[in-house]
């Protein structure tokens, strides 16, 4: 039974882009906590998002399709600007500005009949978030779905985004960022430490988890070998299954059972030789993969290396793009993770970096600490405090 919230009442939004990839699940799972909480909630979305949405049971008003987010921002587009050898500036303008402009009044007719008193963002709908809630006159909250990024960050913006990427989040999402009435970041202050002058309405509040349903898992619980999951984005980047084929062959011949998971995207005829240890699947829910893992190697997204800390279990890291080098740097630093760079992702290296994890038992140790650290907090619970006192804040 679904815990009632005894407080006042809220009408809140959240905004969702179907272009986003990891930055969706922590504003959902969010919006499911606050409606659990007594709230009412519904989503602003535009493109397809209901695989992801349809299992939270949320309320969803959707943009026309010809305002999807990818009809005006490709995802190629800072690869293609790479390409050009353009560069990003603070005068250069950010391609979603046309999108907001496109789909204003569409999402205006939406709050005007919904009449939420707060926001949710997501990182890719910070920019509609803000113009709305200016037109509304009402609070949004940026949901940062990784670390924390500014100037002040305790890293160099190039050592965590590669290319064009950091350019990308100091000069279009930085400055948005900055407009919100809150930021909550989603991730844990030992794994990413927040910079010496946090601002005040910045709130560190824990890995936000959204687990969704996927394919039949039974087959977990098979005796044998212990489980090395071996995980990829949900939103494919080019040429990362090269991660695949190198954990393939360094873990072939260890005692362990691989569990490869693929998004639709992932084309699984590219992967040629699967070891008799290994199964290639779809989506596979992570919990009861890790309960039963000894190692995570992947891309070094957010959310799985989340994942892999709150179940205890030590990763090897391949840091392909976007924000990954800085998921990757602050895992290794915290003592879980041993990472290769995308450049040297081969066989040998991999093996290699296998090896020192499983052969060193301070791995798991720290990774331990760092599980029943974060099973004793309530990231969601305390997220939703934040929220319904800057939402009774608002009503004096």
């Amino acid at each position: 039974m679904k815990r009632q919230h005894p407080g006042p009442q809220h009408s809140i939004m959240a905004l969702v882009s179907e272009r986003g990839g990891g930055d969706k699940p922590p504003v959902l799972a969010l919006a499911s906590a606050l409606r659990d909480r007594g709230h009412e909630v519904c989503l602003l979305c535009d493109g397809d998002v209901d695989e992801l949405v349809r299992p939270t049971g949320l309320s969803m008003f959707q943009l026309p399709r010809n305002l999807a987010q990818s009809v005006f921002y490709s995802p190629l587009h800072l690869p293609e600007m790479a390409r050009r050898k353009e560069t990003i500036s603070v005068d250069t303008p950010d391609p979603l500005i046309k999108w907001v402009e496109a789909c204003f009044f569409h999402a205006l007719d939406v709050l005007e009949v919904w009449k939420p008193k707060l926001l949710l963002s997501t990182l890719f709908c910070m920019r509609l978030a803000d113009r709305l809630a200016s037109q509304a006159r009402i609070p949004w909250v940026f949901v940062n779905p990784s670390f924390y990024f500014g100037d002040d960050s305790r890293r160099e913006w190039e050592a965590d985004f590669p290319g064009l990427g950091a350019a990308m989040f100091r000069y279009w999402c930085l400055p948005v960022a900055e407009r919100a009435t809150m930021v909550l970041h989603a991730t844990a202050p030992e794994f990413d430490p927040p910079p010496t002058s946090l601002p005040a309405n910045h709130h560190y509040v824990g890995p936000l988890m959204l687990e969704q349903p996927g394919e039949e898992t039974s087959f977990l619980a098979e005796p044998g070998d212990p489980w090395v999951l071996v995980t990829l984005s949900t939103v494919p980047q080019a040429g990362e299954l090269s991660i695949v084929r190198a954990a393939l062959g360094a873990l072939k011949d260890r005692q362990v059972r691989i569990l490869v998971t693929l998004a639709p995207g992932h084309a699984a005829s590219e992967i040629e030789a699967v070891p008799a240890n290994a199964q290639l699947h779809g989506f596979v829910p992570h919990t009861p993969v890790l309960e039963r893992a000894c190692l995570l190697i992947s891309h070094a997204g957010h959310g799985a290396v989340m994942a892999g800390l709150r179940h205890g279990v030590p990763m090897v890291l391949v840091p392909w793009g976007r924000d990954q080098p800085g998921v990757a740097a602050r895992a290794e630093a915290m003592g879980v993770a041993e990472v290769v760079p995308r450049s040297d992702c081969t066989q040998e290296r991999l093996a290699e970096a296998i090896s020192r994890v499983l052969n060193n038992v301070r791995y798991a140790e720290v990774a331990r600490q760092a599980s029943a650290r974060l099973c004793a907090e309530r990231p969601a619970e305390r997220a939703c405090l934040q929220l319904e006192q800057l939402l009774s804040g608002a009503a004096t």
